[in-house]
């Protein structure tokens, strides 16, 4: 039969060091993460027709404007 062991129990200050490491780390991207979407210029100049990246149109009051793709 086999015998049955105690778990091994890891230190409260190696469960500490591994989770402030996990959140530097965490952090650490994120930063660079920031600063490389700041200096990167984008590949193609942004378009004419479309509003920038981030900007939301202005709130119509749910009304439904129709266009028609092809005029004459």
């Amino acid at each position: 039969m086999a015998r049955h062991r105690k778990p091994h129990t890891v230190p409260a200050v190696t469960v500490r060091a591994r989770r402030q490491l996990a959140a530097c780390l965490v952090g650490a991207s994120a930063l660079a993460a920031t600063l490389v979407s700041r200096t990167v210029t984008p590949a193609a100049p942004p378009s004419p027709d479309r509003p920038p990246a981030g900007y939301s149109l202005p709130d119509r009051g749910g009304a439904v404007e129709l266009v028609h793709a092809e005029r004459r």
